[in-house]
């Protein structure tokens, strides 16, 4: 009798056994699933790339760089003309703001010269309904030395330099907060003006 009652008791302590690996399972995966969710939400996210460990790791791209065409001046067969150069724009300034401020102070290519009359300043720029309007200083009057195709240069560099920023259709010139007529005589400044490349010439 005694041997058929240890016999019916192997049943239930499997059963038991079973039970508890069960629920120590049960707890583990508790514990490890919101972690798991966590981790494949990561990998699924925009702007997250996985790892050599198969972990998601922040994507370390960052904003692309705005590239500008800025035009200088440059004698071409004793003419005034003008050249396109592409660069990079530094960061930190809105793009337009950044693109007048490496015309008036960034690197001169080799043979060029700057545009815009010595000690030309930018007040400010901004744009509005793809229209950019360039505030300079006085001296760009001023400091002009006449020529039709001095002035073209003068202005136009200053206008294909905002247009071949993304946004930006036409540009318009003021001086000292105020429109202007010209400054030469020779071009319309009372309006937005779109690009133009009647000057410009191939870089060698």
């Amino acid at each position: 009798m005694s041997g058929r009652r240890r016999g019916s008791r192997a049943p239930w302590i499997i059963i038991l056994v079973l039970v508890a690996a069960l629920a120590a399972a049960g707890t583990i995966l508790y514990r490890i699933y919101p972690e798991y969710q966590r981790l494949r939400a990561q990998e699924a996210a925009p702007g997250s790339e996985t790892g050599d460990l198969g972990y998601a790791t922040a994507s370390n791209a960052g904003p692309k760089p705005v590239v500008s065409r800025l035009y200088f001046a440059r004698i071409v067969e004793g003419q005034q003309r003008m050249v396109a150069i592409s660069r990079e724009l530094p960061a930190g300034l809105p793009p337009a703001q950044a693109a007048l401020e490496e015309l008036l102070r960034g690197e001169v290519p080799r043979g060029c010269d700057r545009p815009l009359p010595r000690g030309t300043e930018l007040h400010s720029v901004r744009v509005a309904g793809g229209v950019a309007l360039a505030d300079l200083s006085r001296e760009l009057a001023s400091g002009f030395r006449g020529g039709s195709d001095n002035e073209g240069v003068t202005i136009y560099a200053i206008v294909n330099t905002l247009t071949s920023l993304p946004g930006i259709d036409g540009a318009q010139i003021l001086i000292e907060g105020e429109p202007i007529q010209e400054i030469g005589g020779h071009l319309y400044l009372g309006e937005p003006l779109a690009f133009d490349d009647e000057l410009v010439v191939p870089y060698p």
